[in-house]
């Protein structure tokens, strides 16, 4: 809405708009190509170095959607957003494969606890319909 974007641009030095184009180049564009390039390379440092950085930029993009909300009224939260992007992404710093590393324990825990629910609710559709098509004792 118009007003919600009155507020991230009262929030932004750059402007919203702005640092929105500026956070996809370098969040995704960037990573997008740096990723490429790595597939092709026989070193698999590289291929580590930016799948941690998609891991944790997943993270971060769920989290930005769900707080959003509060977020958006942080002052210079945007020019904050580019500057931790540029760190996350930079192969002088490695900021991804850093929070990767330090955090992979709660990562395993999150994705074991995602993987058993997407489980069981995929083994509810079909316990039901094998409920359903089994022959009915019941008689009339």
């Amino acid at each position: 809405s118009a007003a919600g974007q009155e507020v991230h641009l009262d929030t932004t030095m750059i402007g919203w708009w702005l640092s929105k184009f500026m956070a996809m180049i370098l969040s995704v564009l960037y990573p997008a190509f740096e990723s490429y390039k790595a597939i092709k390379t026989p070193s698999k440092e590289d291929d580590t170095q930016w799948l941690s950085y998609w891991v944790i930029f997943g993270i971060f993009t769920m989290g930005e959607f769900f707080l959003d909300i509060v977020i958006c009224w942080i002052p210079f939260y945007y020019e904050a957003k580019l500057v931790f992007i540029m760190w996350l992404v930079s192969s002088y710093t490695k900021g991804a494969l850093l929070i990767y590393n330090k955090y992979e324990a709660s990562i395993d825990k999150v994705v074991k606890l995602v993987e058993d629910k997407l489980k069981s609710i995929q083994a509810q559709p079909k316990a039901q319909v094998e409920e359903k098509s089994e022959p009915s004792d019941k008689t009339d």
